[in-house]
């Protein structure tokens, strides 16, 4: 700007900060006339207010009088001031639109001080009010940072204390009713159920399936808390009026992953288990796929998944015999068995999905018989062998031998 405008706008500002209570004590009741969130009994009480105006057009003034000062120095009662009003809940729409005024009453005081002054001065004043609202924009860009990172350490101060409250949900602490209620209020969820527990497997390194699961909630307006832990995230989905099978249809529009689907309830206190019931029906779809499983549909796999040893040697007992013969037969029989089961325990329609003679399926069940020395008749064998054919599916480990082709899902037959 011309030498003899800088030298005029100093003066004007110098002139003006001899106002500075004045001004401050207009500016303040402007605001409270305008601004509902700063009336009484508002966010911000009238004495702070009044300090902030105070300190606030000071900086400016002084700033634009020449006062020179670092810039982190110049700039931090604005930051204070934003930091202020986010901690307080004053919307930054509102924190700008009372600055904004603040800078009409500074320049207005401004020209007040130069009218009746020469012409020259006043000229030469009216050439640099853009430089005013410059400065005013510069420190109005300070509470906007200052608010934004304030409002940003409140989310992850709200997002820790949610992920703690969840946890401690998840660790049992739901009995006591107190925390309950805290709980639900944190979490943003309802005061009473059904609730369902939802479990979702991700691969860390694809970061947009992280929140596949809950945009599918969302979508279809289900109100839930979510927490991360591993390589999993944990929803606690409330259903209202909805069931577990609307739910999952919604989960299945468009599922990335494996998600395990617990039973409906009401009390915070089951929390743990209905965890621990959607983590053992995720672990019942084979890894790789993409399924959404519900563990009351899900109870015989459930079962083997829980009881990893014992399924084993249920499985050794039921069906240990074939594990000694060659591989091509082992696996033809295990294939054989696993869909007759599949089938409804119907030798014709086994034999239609493996391409042979009724007799042939029969034959084949023949020798599974002979090898075990058990009965397809026997419903306790009946039993441990669809178990045992579900432990080599899901348990891959448990026995050294080639798995059978899936089950399916398919349970042992109604009579």
């Amino acid at each position: 700007m011309p030498a003899d405008s800088s030298v005029v706008l100093r003066a004007v500002a110098t002139r003006v900060l001899d106002q500075l209570p004045g001004l401050s004590s207009e500016i303040v009741r402007m605001i409270v006339v305008q601004e509902p969130t700063y009336q009484a009994g508002g966010a911000v009480p009238l004495e702070l207010l009044t300090q902030s105006v105070a300190a606030n057009v000071r900086m400016v003034l002084e700033s634009l009088a020449g006062v020179e000062r670092p810039e982190d120095e110049e700039l931090s009662v604005a930051r204070t001031t934003g930091r202020r009003r986010a901690q307080q809940g004053v919307p930054l729409e509102a924190v700008l639109r009372a600055y904004r005024l603040a800078t009409e009453l500074v320049l207005s005081a401004m020209l007040a001080e130069v009218r009746g002054r020469p012409y020259e001065e006043l000229a030469a004043f009216l050439e640099v009010t853009s430089a005013v609202m410059k400065e005013m924009d510069h420190h109005s860009e300070g509470v906007v940072d200052g608010y934004r990172r304030a409002e940003a350490e409140l989310q992850r101060r709200d997002a820790q204390r949610q992920q703690a409250t969840f946890d401690a949900l998840l660790e049992g602490r739901g009995a006591d009713s107190d925390l309950a209620d805290e709980a639900l209020t944190t979490l943003g969820l309802p005061p009473r159920g059904p609730y369902a527990i939802v479990v979702a497997t991700f691969d860390i390194a694809a970061q947009h399936t992280l929140s596949a699961t809950r945009d599918a909630c969302a979508a279809y307006s289900y109100t839930a808390a979510w927490r991360i832990r591993g390589d999993c995230e944990i929803g606690m989905v409330a259903l209202g009026n909805s069931t577990v099978p609307r739910l999952m249809s919604a989960l299945r529009r468009n599922p990335v992953g494996r998600i395990g689907v617990s039973d409906p309830f009401d009390a915070l206190h089951e929390i743990p288990e209905a965890f621990r019931s959607a983590e053992i029906a995720v672990q019942t779809i084979a890894r790789g796929s993409t399924e959404v499983a519900w563990i009351a549909e899900r109870l015989p796999e459930a079962l083997v998944i829980s009881s990893p040893a014992l399924a084993a040697r249920l499985a050794e007992r039921a069906l240990g015999p074939l594990f000694d013969l060659p591989d091509d037969e082992r696996d033809m029989l295990l294939r054989t068995l696993a869909v007759w089961y599949d089938s409804g325990r119907s030798a014709a329609r086994s034999a239609q999905r493996l391409y042979c003679h009724r007799n042939t399926i029969l034959n084949r069940l023949r020798r599974i018989e002979n090898l075990s020395g058990w009965s397809l008749e026997d419903h306790r064998f009946l039993l441990a062998s669809y178990l045992g054919l579900l432990t080599l599916t899901l348990l891959p480990g448990s026995q050294p031998v080639a798995r059978p082709a899936p089950v399916n899902g398919a349970g042992p037959a109604r009579s």
